[in-house]
């Protein structure tokens, strides 16, 4: 789909977990093409036909960029990079490896089923390592070649520590990934699975963002928001009152189990991924002491 707000950048429904409005991929439309995250495995045959839809064939994108490789915005990557030989794949230094080295994508696909179970593990499908030599490692104020102009790499932790954003100057978005958390359905949500979440981390992206001069969002969950400051504000304060929360009712005597914890914030924290995102915060506080 087409972003009024920004007539060169189509939005991609990767359909994560087969339906609509869960992930977005970002096709920038330039001289050289670059494609902003690739979605879960199976999404590779969706990414390709909106690619073909917008005219870009398999000898004309020119990058594919992960802000993350978490399997829901990087499995399609080993996929998407064979449909798309001329395509250089680049990703953080910290994340590299994981996409060019067998075993140790294997073990991002084992953590990745300990963190969500099964069910969604299975889900994401089975990624494909994509060859070192196709390949480029990011780090912070590294850029990616994009035709007329460049998108900047911020290096963006707190959610991952391979996490970075894109910020193209030219139109003013930024590609978030996980960085400014979720807009579902008009609703700001938090984003933070385990093992790596990290609050002052994630603080500390979100104001270096905030920095910037943005018109708008372009959000790993989902969609363009043009309110690119307001949204970056309320997401700063979400961010600790939702930790809060999760400590909040961890004293309380009532809460026993984990379930127990889920179904205490439900009411307030009504997310398709609570169950992950407290396991995320409970690990962050278990580490912090």
């Amino acid at each position: 789909m087409d972003s009024d707000t920004l007539p060169d950048v189509t939005v991609v429904d990767t359909e994560l977990f087969g339906a609509p409005g869960l992930h977005a991929a970002y096709l920038v439309e330039s001289p050289e093409p670059v494609l902003v995250d690739a979605g879960a495995a199976p999404a590779a045959d969706v990414v390709e036909r909106a690619l073909a839809d917008r005219g870009v064939g398999a000898h004309d994108l020119a990058a594919i960029v992960p802000t993350h490789v978490h399997l829901d915005h990087a499995g399609a990557v080993g996929a998407l990079a064979d449909r798309f030989p001329d395509a250089t794949v680049y990703v953080h230094e910290r994340g590299r490896p994981y996409l060019t080295d067998a075993d140790r994508l294997s073990r991002l696909v084992e953590s990745a089923r300990r963190a969500v179970g099964d069910a969604v593990a299975d889900q994401y499908g089975t990624p494909t390592v994509v060859p070192e030599a196709r390949t480029e490692a990011l780090g912070d104020g590294d850029a990616v070649p994009c035709g007329d102009r460049a998108l900047d790499v911020v290096h963006a932790p707190g959610h991952a520590p391979h996490q970075i954003a894109l910020h193209d100057r030219a139109s003013g978005a930024l590609f978030a990934g996980d960085a400014a958390g979720m807009s579902l359905g008009g609703d700001l949500l938090p984003t933070t699975p385990a093992p790596d979440f990290d609050l002052d981390a994630s603080l500390d992206t979100v104001a270096r963002l905030r920095d910037r001069d943005l018109t708008a969002l372009c959000y790993g969950h989902f969609g363009v928001r043009e309110d690119a400051a307001d949204a970056l504000d309320a997401y700063a304060e979400l961010l600790p009152e939702w930790v809060d929360a999760v400590e909040r009712e961890l004293a309380d005597p009532g809460v026993e189990t984990r379930s127990d914890l889920v179904a205490a914030l439900r009411d307030d924290w009504a997310s398709p991924t609570l169950e992950r995102d407290v396991q995320g915060v409970v690990h962050a506080l278990d580490a912090d002491g």
